[in-house]
C-alpha cells in the first residue's frame, strides 16, 4: 500500500455507516464475539422492537445515530432497560425469569462496546447507579483431581484427552482453543539446570513442560504453561493427526481438528459440548435441582479454577508477592495490579521454576505425578547441595581471610 494517501469524505462516511464493523475491530476472540452479538441482538431486536426498525445491522446503525444526535434519549433507553432487568433480580430464585444481579452488567456491556467503538460516550456513571447490589454471587468451585480423572476415563478421543489435560494444567479459558496452530505449542527444555526454548545441535536436554501461545496476535496474547503429561498426550495426538491427514502437520496447520471433518478446526463450542456429554455419561453432573440455575462446577471454567487452587496452595520458594504476580501472568492477567505489566516484566522461562513446583499436583495420571514429584525432589536436593557448597566455599574463604589477618598481626608484632 502506498503510504502517501489522503482520506476523503466517502472514507469517513463508510466508517460511520459500518457501526458493527467498528465494534468488531475491538473484539478478538470468536467466542467473545458470538456472546456479545447474542446479547446485543436481543436488545436491538426484542427489547427495542417498537423503537427501531429493520434488520439487526440497520437497528444497530439507528441506535448509534440516536446516541450521537440525542445522548439523553439513548441514556434513557438504556436506563429503562436496566430497570426492567433489575426487576428480574428481585424475583424468587426458583422463578424461571430470575436473574442473578452479577449477570445484569453483562447485558449492558455489549451496548457500551458498540457505542464506545463508534466514538460515542454516555453518562455511564449515572446508568451504573441503577444496577442492583451483587449480594448473591454464585458460589461455584473448580473440578477436583478425582473428577478430572473420571472425565478422562469416559473420554474416547485423544484430542479430548489433550484438551482436558492442557486446560487443567494450564488454567486455560474455553476461548483459548480458537485459532490454535501447531506453532503455538512448543516444548520447554532443561539443560544443565537452565530452561530453554531453542536448543543447539550438541545439547543434551530434557523436556520438562510446554508453552502455549494464547490469543495470538491480539492485545490479550500471553503464554501459558502446560504439564509434561499434556505434552506427551499431544505427541500421541500428533501421530493420529498424521495418520488422518496422511502428512506431518506444518506450523500453520490447525492444532485440533474436528473428527467429523478433514479441514475444520475443533471449535470452542464443540469442546464445551464434548465436556458436557462426558459430565453426563460419567455421572458427575445431573439435572439442576429446584431453585438452582447453574451447576456447582462450570463446564470448562472448572478446569481453570482447579489450576488456580493448586497454584495458590503450592508453597513457593520465591517471595510471596512475586510468586502471586507470576501466577496471575500464567492465567493471562496483568498481575496483581495493572501496572505490574509495565514495571514487573517477566519472560516465560522465568515462570518455569514456579510452575514446576506445582506441576506434580496439576498432573492427573498417577505415574506422571510420581515422576513429577521425584523430579521435584531431585531439583530440591540439587538446590540444597548447591547451597551447602556455597556455604562451605564461604567458610573456606572466611578461614583464609582470618589466617591472613592473623599472619599480618604476627608480622606487625615482630616489627
Amino acid at each position: 500500500m502506498n503510504p502517501n494517501f489522503k482520506l476523503t469524505e466517502n472514507d469517513i462516511k463508510i466508517r460511520q455507516e459500518n457501526v458493527l464493523d467498528m465494534m468488531d475491530s475491538g473484539i478478538k476472540a470468536q467466542a467473545t464475539k458470538e456472546s456479545i452479538y447474542k446479547v446485543l441482538r436481543y436488545f436491538l431486536i426484542n427489547v427495542c422492537e417498537d423503537l427501531l426498525q429493520g434488520s439487526f445491522e440497520e437497528r444497530a446503525h439507528q441506535f448509534v445515530e440516536i446516541a450521537r444526535d440525542d445522548q439523553t434519549k439513548a441514556t434513557s433507553i438504556i436506563i429503562a432497560y436496566v430497570k426492567r432487568l433489575r426487576e428480574r433480580t428481585t424475583l424468587d430464585k426458583s422463578d424461571q425469569y430470575y436473574m442473578n444481579p452479577s449477570t445484569l452488567p453483562n447485558k449492558v456491556k455489549p451496548i457500551k462496546k458498540l457505542l464506545i467503538m463508534n466514538d460515542i460516550g454516555l453518562a455511564w456513571k449515572r446508568i451504573y447507579t441503577f444496577y442492583p447490589e451483587e449480594n448473591n454471587t454464585h458460589q461455584g468451585r473448580g473440578y477436583t483431581k478425582e473428577e478430572i480423572k473420571k472425565l478422562l476415563e469416559y473420554s474416547i478421543t485423544i484430542e479430548t484427552d489433550f484438551v482436558i489435560l492442557a486446560s487443567s494444567s494450564g488454567g486455560l479459558r474455553l476461548g483459548a482453543w480458537d485459532g490454535l496452530t501447531w506453532e503455538d505449542v512448543f516444548p520447554i527444555y532443561q539443560v544443565n539446570g537452565r530452561y530453554k526454548v531453542e536448543l543447539k545441535d550438541d545439547e543434551n536436554a530434557t523436556i520438562v513442560c510446554a508453552g502455549m501461545v494464547i490469543y495470538k496476535n491480539t492485545p490479550e496474547q500471553y503464554t501459558a504453561l502446560i504439564s509434561i503429561e499434556s505434552w506427551k498426550k499431544l505427541q500421541e495426538y500428533k501421530k493420529a493427526w498424521r495418520k488422518k491427514m496422511s502428512r506431518i502437520p506444518t506450523e500453520k496447520d490447525c492444532l485440533i481438528l474436528d473428527r467429523t471433518s478433514r479441514r475444520l478446526p475443533l471449535s470452542s463450542k464443540t469442546i464445551k459440548k464434548r465436556i458436557e456429554i462426558l459430565l453426563q455419561k460419567s455421572g458427575l453432573r445431573g439435572p439442576l435441582t429446584e431453585g438452582n440455575r447453574r451447576h456447582t462446577v462450570p463446564t470448562t471454567h472448572g478446569f481453570r479454577r482447579y489450576w488456580d487452587k493448586v497454584m495458590m496452595q503450592t508453597v513457593s520458594t520465591k517471595g510471596t508477592l512475586s510468586a502471586l504476580v507470576i501466577k496471575e501472568r500464567l492465567l493471562g492477567h496483568y498481575g496483581l495490579v495493572k501496572t505490574d505489566k509495565n514495571y514487573f516484566w517477566t519472560d516465560i522461562l522465568e515462570h518455569v521454576t514456579e510452575y514446576l513446583e506445582a506441576m506434580p499436583e496439576l498432573m492427573i495420571n498417577e505415574e506422571f505425578r510420581l515422576k513429577g514429584q521425584l523430579e521435584k525432589t531431585k531439583l530440591e536436593n540439587q538446590k540444597l547441595l548447591q547451597i551447602n557448597y556455597e556455604k562451605e566455599l564461604a567458610l573456606r574463604r572466611l578461614s583464609e581471610v582470618e589466617a591472613k589477618v592473623e599472619r599480618m598481626q604476627k608480622y606487625q608484632i615482630k616489627h
